[in-house]
């Protein structure tokens, strides 16, 4: 090898070395924010609203993601995509050169300033894949923002690139078990290969299957129920089940100079805009409502400007009247949340309203939410003492096939599909 091909190779391998020289201990591979100046981050489909942030690999398909930042000045951040696994643990001894292409990380250099607000910001947003940032792999991704000045995290978000391998489709139906059937949906996932052959399904696929964005009470399924030619099926009933929940609440703050759907009123109060709710029931006893919903998701917007960054900030009450268990503890939820139980939105109970309530600053648009409730010492929320279970709700749900055979090293995602289930026709 001639000297200069020696220096050359050198360089390239410091120069990924340093690229990749990120205090991964320090941050965490979920839907989080770090910055107490980091507001509204936002990841959707760009064509596609109300969806998870999916893409097919090489398909040209992107993701658009957007923040805001409430600090004086634009701050120099920078991102880079860490590959995870199935479970969402980052994938180890797979270098990001093995499924980054061009860069491992680049500016953020989109961004544009609020417009007359009194909540003063900047809005990132950020494109992807792109030029600079390329993905050759699919898989579990964190997109994670970081700081370089300061060198501190910023926020990380979950998103999915896909394979078309093989086929996935899904039903819903009622519980098989007759305790259950009014208030469960039970799911029935196949698994289609004629074209791409699966090594040992038992061992190297699996099927996590999501209900509203939520990893709470994701079902991780490892062994087909039956296979029967290039069809795998996975419908071992009572098996794959889910709490049928409640139809989406509803706020609508697009404008804040007026009251629209449940906001019971406006007020702006030493330089700071507040909306309070109307005083939401208990619905865990109630019959079926069937009402139109967004999912769980949120869209901004602003009805006081006529650009998109005029968009203001407010501090959202909420208030839920309900003889809570004492075993348990209540958070808002939904896409408003980043799709998490968020310490956040955690309800605590005022003595003098004789309420359960909870704050958040929030972006005026139009906004689904829920209430969960989450048993002392355990991670998976329920419905139940909030909003009750009905077999008859639209619910979203996504599959996705992992498959490591083939002495991959790494969880590959061949097949996805989203449902919906009880979808309601369009009025």
């Amino acid at each position: 090898m001639k000297p200069i091909s020696i220096v050359l190779l050198f360089l390239l391998l410091f120069a990924n070395t340093h690229a990749q020289q990120i205090d991964y201990p320090n941050i965490s591979m979920e839907n989080r924010i770090y910055h107490e100046d980091i507001l509204s981050m936002k990841m959707e489909k760009e064509g596609i609203s109300f969806a998870l942030p999916v893409i097919r690999l090489n398909s040209g398909e992107r993701l658009l993601f957007t923040f805001d930042d409430k600090s004086d000045a634009p701050k120099y951040l920078k991102y880079t995509f860490i590959h995870c696994t199935h479970d969402w643990k980052i994938t180890e001894g797979l270098s990001k050169n093995e499924y980054l292409n061009m860069f491992e990380e680049s500016e953020i250099s989109d961004y544009q300033t609020s417009i007359n607000a009194v909540q003063f910001y900047t809005s990132y947003s950020i494109s992807f894949p792109n030029k600079d940032m390329q993905i050759s792999k699919s898989g579990n991704y964190i997109l994670y923002v970081f700081d370089q000045d300061n060198e501190i995290p910023i926020l990380t978000h979950r998103f999915y690139v896909v394979e078309n391998k093989v086929d996935v489709s899904m039903i819903t139906e009622q519980a098989s078990d007759i305790s259950l059937r009014q208030t469960h949906q039970q799911v029935a996932v196949t698994v289609s290969n004629p074209t791409f052959r699966i090594s040992s399904p038992g061992r190297y696929l699996k099927l996590l299957v999501m209900q509203n964005g939520r990893l709470d009470n994701a079902y991780l399924a490892s062994t087909p129920t039956n296979i029967w030619g290039d069809h795998l099926q996975y419908n071992k009933p009572n098996e794959i089940l889910f709490e049928g929940g409640s139809e989406f609440r509803i706020f609508n703050i697009r404008t804040l100079r007026t009251t629209l759907e449940h906001v019971l009123r406006q007020e702006f109060v030493a330089g700071v805009n507040y909306t309070f709710l109307y005083p939401d029931q208990e619905r865990a006893y109630l019959t079926y409502q069937d009402e139109r919903d967004i999912n769980g998701c949120y869209f901004v917007a602003s009805d006081d400007g006529s650009s998109i960054y005029t968009a203001d900030y407010t501090d959202v009450h909420f208030y839920l009247s309900i003889n809570k268990p004492q075993d348990v503890d209540l958070y808002v939820f939904g896409e408003l949340t980043n799709w998490a139980v968020n310490p956040e939105a955690k309800m605590e109970f005022n003595e003098q309203k004789r309420l359960w309530e909870a704050t958040l600053y929030l972006k005026t648009g139009y906004y689904n939410y829920t209430y969960l409730a989450v048993p002392k010492g355990q991670k998976k929320a329920t419905y139940q003492y909030t909003e009750g279970n009905h077999w008859q709700t639209s619910n979203r749900y996504n599959v996705f096939a992992y498959y490591q055979g083939d002495n991959l090293g790494y969880d590959r995602i061949i097949g996805y599909c989203e449902y919906l289930s009880n979808k309601k026709n369009e009025d």
